[in-house]
């Protein structure tokens, strides 16, 4: 009986919800806790002195630019990995939502993309960095924008803290990882719309 009602409530959840990720905090990035020491944080990946970002309510207002300062060589290979995170109870428990992009270059100007719908796509000069990844001295221009992070899930609902948790790791032409590899974190909670 029980695997039957569970049939039944995953069928009439797999058509989707759409849900609105709000951050809990307007930087919208915070470094990962625990890691190594060449586990660096967003601060290092880029300089984002020129860059202004403003909240009001729900709604995070961005404009300016971002230099990529990670110390890493044209042509590597940059590996990135998202996993979703649910906080329960007392512990951040990783759910089944995440993937990993073997090499993000070339598809990170892809207009299909979710970072792109959401971050990339106000880049003003995509013609002058779009084969230039996050290479250093690479500098983004931001038409001002708010960030909307809506995202389609199929399965059971959510609700609650979550947090996204983002690796970047680069490697050289003979695919051997750079010292140094970035973790970012956003946290906040989904709405459904």
């Amino acid at each position: 009986m029980w695997i039957g009602l569970f049939v039944i409530l995953l069928a009439t959840q797999s058509s989707g919800f759409k849900y609105k990720f709000i951050p809990d905090n307007y930087y919208i990035f915070d470094g990962c806790p625990n890691q190594r020491e060449n586990v660096l944080n967003i601060s290092a990946m880029f300089d984002s002195s020129n860059l202004s970002l403003a909240s009001n309510d729900d709604i995070i207002s961005v404009s300016g630019s971002v230099t990529y300062i990670w110390n890493i060589q044209r042509g590597d290979r940059i590996l990135v990995s998202y996993q979703l995170y649910k906080f329960d109870r007392i512990a951040w428990v990783q759910t089944v939502f995440g993937m990993t992009v073997p090499n993000i270059c070339p598809i990170m100007y892809d207009e299909s993309q979710y970072w792109y719908k959401i971050w990339l796509q106000h880049v003003v000069n995509k013609k002058d960095v779009k084969d230039e990844c996050f290479y250093p001295s690479t500098k983004m221009i931001f038409e001002p924008f708010d960030i909307d992070i809506f995202l389609d899930f199929t399965g059971l609902p959510l609700n609650g803290l979550h947090k996204i948790v983002i690796n970047l790791k680069a490697f050289d032409h003979r695919n051997v990882r750079r010292e140094t590899s970035i973790c970012m974190e956003i946290r906040g909670e989904f709405e459904r719309v």
